[in-house]
């Protein structure tokens, strides 16, 4: 039991508060990807809310390398984005990108 006081205490000593953290820190994810994935464990997030809540400026960049790490690490979650017609400000019809991490099935070995 002092070996779990002891993980519990030194996980909470690093500053992991989150189940989504942990994991970024075992998958041993860049920052960047680190704030990707937080965001998406919590749910879908559009491109502009990614890239203003994560400082993310090329998501797909960033999607594909979590993803690698994904698929390395044998996790079968990737992250996809679905594209979604909305309009603008001024009213002209567009295309966004929603981002999730969605399980895709099993994983490849």
């Amino acid at each position: 039991m002092d070996l779990l006081k002891n993980l519990t205490e030194a996980v909470a000593a690093s500053g992991i508060r989150t189940p989504a953290q942990f994991e970024a820190v075992t998958l041993r994810l860049s920052p960047a990807q680190a704030r990707l994935f937080e965001l998406l464990y919590r749910g879908p997030a559009d491109t502009i809310e990614i890239r203003s809540k994560a400082s993310i400026g090329n998501i797909s960049e960033c999607a594909a390398s979590l993803n690698a790490k994904l698929q390395r690490s044998g996790d079968s979650r990737r992250v996809i984005c679905r594209l979604k017609t909305h309009r603008n400000q001024f009213g002209d019809v567009g295309t966004l990108g929603v981002w999730l991490l969605e399980e895709v099935g099993v994983a490849a070995a």
